[in-house]
């Protein structure tokens, strides 16, 4: 849709501190995840290439941690996210080396936007309950982000399940409620990364 060049790091049933019958290796959770190559190989291709910096940062996490009968608390919740984040952009900011000519100090990079997305499952409309508390993270991500320099914009999938047709199978989301998540995504994406819908 935006013609962007992406990596993507998905597995079902993985959280940030908890997981949902995630047949993930050893249990590992996203932070342990995140970094992988080879995901099912435990320490096989854990790091990227330097020189792959993204211009931002889409997350989806959170309906495995507040699966209910985990009692997850929002606070334990964003504060381990806002470490994950943190981690990621770490490692996506190469730091610029002094001159040999004329020292600098050495400064980091601004890092780059997150995109914290929010349902649509645990959310209204979801047949097995309302259990995702959205604009409760929302609000403790921006408090923690803040004080860590980290841009963090909210992406707001609720409510798609309110038609039957976005419900696909196991619960997540199905072709059509994909695609409707894409055109909610595009143009909070394209305002704050100043894109337009054609990348050239």
């Amino acid at each position: 849709m935006l013609e962007a060049e992406f990596h993507s790091v998905a597995w079902s049933g993985i959280g940030v501190l908890l997981n949902d019958a995630a047949d993930s290796p050893q249990n590992r959770t996203m932070p342990q995840m995140a970094r992988s190559v080879l995901g099912g190989v435990p320490g096989a291709g854990d790091v990227l290439p330097a020189s792959w910096r993204p211009s931002a940062l889409l997350v989806h996490l959170g309906t495995n941690d507040f699966t209910p009968g985990h009692e997850m608390s929002v606070a334990s919740f964003a504060a381990a996210y806002v470490e994950l984040l943190l981690n990621l952009t770490a490692e996506a900011d190469s730091r610029r080396p002094a001159s040999k000519v004329s020292p600098a100090p050495v400064t980091a990079a601004e890092p780059p936007p997150v995109f914290a997305a929010c349902g649509p499952m645990g959310t209204r409309g979801d047949h097995r309950g309302e259990y995702f508390p959205c604009s409760d993270i929302w609000d403790a991500l921006a408090a923690l982000g803040a004080q860590r320099a980290l841009r963090i914009h909210p992406l707001d999938f609720q409510r798609l399940y309110e038609v039957d047709a976005n419900v696909g199978g196991c619960n997540h989301p199905s072709v059509q409620g994909q695609q409707r998540m894409a055109e909610i995504a595009r143009p909070v994406v394209e305002r704050v990364l100043g894109w337009s819908e054609s990348i050239t």
